[in-house]
């Protein structure tokens, strides 16, 4: 055919990037006699003085191999560009439709085979059924500046030689191989009268040096780019993703920065992970509570109570049932009851309900709101609650596929303050609605059921019941609480101690105070004093990193884990990094610590220590494949 690449774009959005692409991979491993590499259809240069437009786009597109669809809103909702993506599909092969998103979001839905249209929002939806499976596509949404849209550019070139390989019919490494032999024999014409052997050699191992280097790096660009996007979707898939990026920067010798701070936003992000590998026993069918058996002198105050605000929610309309859970309470713990949302004409969110006694021996009933952040557009669709037999954690499940798990007694005290009060939102690797939450008979661990489904000519498919598994302690950051009765530290979870130096000085305040943290006897790092926390930031020496009541920023100021202690300046709550600077910790005049790690060494220990983490699931053969690890 006359041209290798038909380039269908938004004039007046992606003129400059269809331009500069145009330019790129004609040039791009362009053998030294020809003046192009391929030959290339763009309209704003072929048709400038065409009089029929039409004829000649028909012609363009009916001489070209390969459709390269620059994607973004309004190329979907362009009719001149909906009628080019269709005439491909009407008369050209889909195996040809190449993808290169300059805008707005491209999301498939594995359930349907197809895009999930709303959420796509960078392809017109006639090319709705036109993939038999989930296309690729090549994410140009950072490309730079048009200046900065060349060859010379490492962050462009890393992504136009996935486009020139498939466009060459080579793969990425003899893409790459391809185009540095073309530079090495320019090099060897331009200067054959003076090069001698040695220095063609070594312009021969410079050139399969850099060409190597610059594969691997466009490989680990997109492990980043991967993790990063599956953040919001499978936090745990964007973990082990993460951790490859940083195995994989360290093994290849490249800056390995981004990929370690990656590890610390997506290890800190306040999500739970999921395990493999386990078949636990989970009764999603919760009985009722039976309150005579409990002996709680209480009894009918609180079923009478529970009652009423259940008939409240169920006057209301929604879209949803309501659902609730008792827990009966014990020496530490008073009555709970939790109940979904719409609770009464004020309240359009789940809460929490705490019973007890007063000074004169009467029952009294406090109330606190669970505002979700993740769940504010899902209010009406928590499906399903479940408290822990302790009473110390409250499980939520929502329509919106994430589970959240609340510290019920942080509730009670803290309802607008502290967001550890949250402990983690637990993803799935599907958006199926989360119908049943539960834990586990010994309480270790947690499960989500959905109903997994798929839709197949109009019809809802049933595919059967999803269940995910997490572990409830401990969290990716290490805590410890202190027992009021001995003033020591204990972790959550897990065999860490806090101890005080041998120099250190006597303070009633020991949340401001040094300490050394340790792991089974085994030093780990040391803390100076604590500053309160405020407006002002803490420096870390060691690596840049800077805190503040916010949370802890990089050098560059991103926001690597989030704190939003609230208070400013608040007396009651301090913060410092380790002597090392590889550990920062938040301490509360309560007694309440929190460490967190800023070594990735550390974290990928922690993460694949299974005593700890428990099993939290890897990549699948299916993920490895998808994201190009070899």
């Amino acid at each position: 055919m006359k041209y290798k690449g038909f380039i269908s774009y938004k004039h007046g959005d992606d003129d400059a990037l269809a331009k500069n692409l145009e330019k790129a991979l004609e040039k791009f491993a362009k053998p030294t006699f020809k003046r192009r590499a391929i030959e290339i259809f763009r309209d704003g240069n072929d048709l400038s003085a065409a009089a029929d437009l039409g004829e000649k786009i028909r012609g363009g597109l009916d001489n070209s191999e390969y459709f390269i669809c620059l994607a973004n809103p309004k190329y979907a909702n362009s009719k001149w560009c909906v009628r080019e993506a269709e005439f491909w599909r009407e008369n050209k092969s889909v195996d040809n439709f190449l993808i290169l998103l300059t805008d707005g979001e491209i999301l498939w839905d594995e359930n349907t085979n197809d895009f999930d249209w709303d959420k796509t929002t960078a392809l017109p939806k006639e090319l709705s059924g036109f993939f038999k499976g989930e296309p690729f596509f090549i994410d140009f949404r950072d490309a730079g500046q048009p200046q900065e849209q060349n060859l010379d550019n490492p962050g462009f070139k890393n992504r136009l030689v996935l486009l020139a390989a498939t466009l060459h019919g080579k793969s990425i490494g003899d893409m790459v191989g391809e185009a540095a032999k073309q530079h090495k024999r320019t090099l060897r014409i331009r200067n054959a009268a003076l090069a001698v052997l040695s220095t063609l050699l070594l312009i021969s191992i410079f050139a399969t040096i850099n060409a190597i280097k610059q594969r691997n790096t466009a490989l680990l660009n997109n492990y980043l780019a991967s993790s990063k996007a599956q953040l919001s979707e499978d936090p745990t898939k964007a973990l082990r993703l993460a951790e490859h990026a940083y195995l994989y920067a360290k093994e290849k010798n490249l800056p390995s920065l981004e990929a370690a701070e990656q590890l610390i936003k997506v290890f800190y992000s306040g999500n739970g992970f999921y395990q493999e590998g386990l078949n636990l026993s989970v009764d999603f069918n919760k009985s009722e509570v039976d309150f005579k058996k409990q002996q709680n002198p209480y009894y009918y105050a609180i079923r009478n109570y529970a009652d009423s605000i259940y008939q409240k929610a169920g006057q209301n309309k929604g879209y949803a049932s309501y659902t609730g859970a008792i827990f009966p309470g014990n020496n530490s713990i008073p009555p709970l009851y939790l109940i979904t949302s719409r609770t009464g004409p004020q309240s359009e969110f789940p809460q929490l309900h705490f019973f007890e006694e007063d000074y004169e021996g009467y029952l009294s009933v406090n109330k606190v709101d669970i505002v979700l952040e993740e769940f504010l557009d899902y209010v009406a669709y928590i499906s399903d609650v479940s408290i822990a037999e302790n009473g110390k954690y409250s499980l939520l499940g929502a329509a919106n596929s994430k589970a959240v798990l609340i510290d019920n007694t942080l509730y009670q005290r803290e309802s607008k303050i502290n967001i550890f009060k949250d402990r983690a939102i637990f993803n799935t690797r599907n958006n199926d609605p989360i119908e049943q939450v539960a834990f586990s008979e010994d309480q270790k661990y947690l499960a989500t059921l959905s109903l997994s489904t798929k839709t197949e000519n109009e019809r809802v498919i049933v595919l059967g019941n999803a269940i995910y598994y997490y572990q409830v302690e401990p969290f990716p950051y290490i805590e410890f609480n202190t027992n009021e009765k001995d003033g020591m530290y204990y972790s959550l979870g897990e065999n860490m101690e806090i101890q005080l130096p041998e120099d250190a000085e006597e303070s009633s305040f020991v949340f401001l105070g040094a300490h050394e943290l340790y792991d089974k006897d085994e030093f780990i790092t040391s803390f100076p004093k604590a500053q309160h926390s405020g407006l002002d930031y803490i420096d870390n020496e060691a690596n840049g990193y800077k805190a503040n009541f916010l949370g802890v920023f990089n050098a560059s100021g991103d926001l690597l884990i989030k704190l939003n202690l609230f208070w400013i300046d608040n007396s009651g709550v301090s913060y410092s990094f380790s002597e090392d600077g590889e550990f920062f910790r938040v301490a509360y005049f309560d007694g309440t610590e929190r460490v967190f790690a800023l070594n990735p060494e550390f974290i990928i220990d922690r993460l694949n220590d299974t005593e700890t983490m428990g099993h939290v699931a890897k990549l699948s053969s299916e993920d490895k494949e998808r994201f190009l690890i070899e």
